[in-house]
């Protein structure tokens, strides 16, 4: 079987990583031959045996009216400001992936996979290729059994050990009144080199964290996020990971990004807002998220008794010190300042400029492109910081 690229497929690649140490050549391998694929890309992250959900594709093959969706409590904001609730049905599921790792190997593992991905694609000078990675066993849904209208599928991906658990996906996905998906059995003998970047060291500069799964109820973070890249999915998905209630998010208004390079390609606030409702909602179905708009550098985290942490990157921790400075003046309790802290072997922030990922970045490649088409090979642009 043969997926053409040019038809803009997405794929769902299914990862079987029982252990968030383990070496990742393979999944690095993975993904490059994905790359050659598939116009997008979907990674399902999962530690069941043989990479299977918890139980899952036996409840569904055997019970196609089940429902998928647990607990889901997401809240949409618009840019007016309000709210609509949707309740789901719960769905029983075994501990995540992640349930049993740290904050930073979790960190490591996503980084890892999102750097690896971001490098290749780079290298294949398709740097507006997406991925979105999430956990199998604790994203809310089962991914790819049809039921999840906003992840819509063309072809299945896996390794030799996860077939079993495509195939019974493609049953459940039938008994469910949906197609069968194509399943592409990926050759992982290694032709050329891949970027196999492993995210391992700690900045010593930053504090520590032992948080755990689900620890804080309410979370909050902010920032730009146009054009919606692997930085800001890392940062999205520790929020997640770390909540086990609600999200509140913060967009950066467009009065106050008057002077970003390169504005005429920047995206439009109700856009961004959507993107990182959409991604937040693909990794974690079961919180509360409230995605909002923001005027000024403090937002919702000036005004919100609930929250009780707020996850920040090294390059916006005086923001957070800010934040809690401001919230003591007006007498409500400071935040726990969650950070990302991880950063490569050769002692390079794992940040937008040295990954080339920035939004500066997008924007620049689509200011000189513009025009082209998507199969005239492109100069890569030199990055810059957002």
């Amino acid at each position: 079987m043969t997926v053409d690229a040019s038809n803009h497929a997405h794929g769902l690649l299914l990862l079987h990583i029982p252990d968030l140490d383990a070496p990742l050549n393979d999944a690095f391998h993975a993904i490059q031959r994905s790359l050659v694929l598939v116009s997008r890309l979907t990674i399902a992250v999962s530690n069941s045996p043989a990479g299977a959900g918890p139980e899952a594709e036996e409840v569904f093959a055997n019970n196609p009216s089940n429902t998928l969706h647990p607990n889901t409590r997401t809240t949409a904001s618009t840019k007016e400001g309000s709210n609509t609730e949707t309740p789901a049905p719960a769905l029983t599921r075994s501990p995540s992936i992640s349930g049993s790792g740290s904050f930073h190997s979790v960190q490591r593992l996503l980084s890892a996979l999102y750097v690896s991905f971001t490098k290749q694609s780079m290298a294949l000078r398709r740097p507006l290729v997406e991925l979105d990675i999430v956990f199998r066993e604790s994203c809310g849904y089962e991914i790819g059994a049809g039921s999840d209208d906003q992840v819509p599928f063309d072809v299945f991906l896996g390794m030799p050990n996860t077939i079993k658990s495509l195939e019974a996906l493609n049953v459940a996905r039938s008994n469910r009144g949906y197609l069968a998906l194509p399943i592409f059995t990926l050759d992982l003998t290694p032709e050329i080199a891949v970027h196999e970047h492993l995210v391992e060291a700690i900045d010593p500069t930053v504090p520590f964290t032992r948080v755990r799964e689900g620890q804080y109820q309410d979370v909050a973070l902010g920032g730009t996020f146009d054009h919606l890249h692997a930085g800001h999915k890392i940062l999205l998905s520790m929020t997640a990971w770390v909540t086990s209630h609600r999200v509140v998010c913060g967009v950066t208004d467009d009065s106050m990004l008057k002077t970003k390079k390169f504005k005429e390609y920047m995206e439009p606030l109700d856009r961004r807002i959507h993107a990182v409702e959409k991604f937040l909602r693909t990794f974690k179905r079961e919180l509360i998220y409230e995605v909002v708009p923001i005027h000024d550098i403090y937002g919702p985290t000036i005004t919100d008794d609930k929250l009780q942490a707020l996850m920040v990157s090294k390059e916006t921790l005086k923001g957070g010190a800010a934040v809690n400075e401001e919230r003591r003046n007006r007498n409500l309790p400071s935040l726990d300042i969650e950070v990302i802290n991880v950063i490569s072997p050769t002692e390079t922030q794992v940040d937008e400029v040295s990954l080339k990922i920035s939004s500066t970045f997008i924007r620049q490649y689509l200011s000189e492109h513009a025009g082209k088409t998507a199969s005239t090979p492109p100069a890569t642009p030199q990055p810059q910081g957002d």
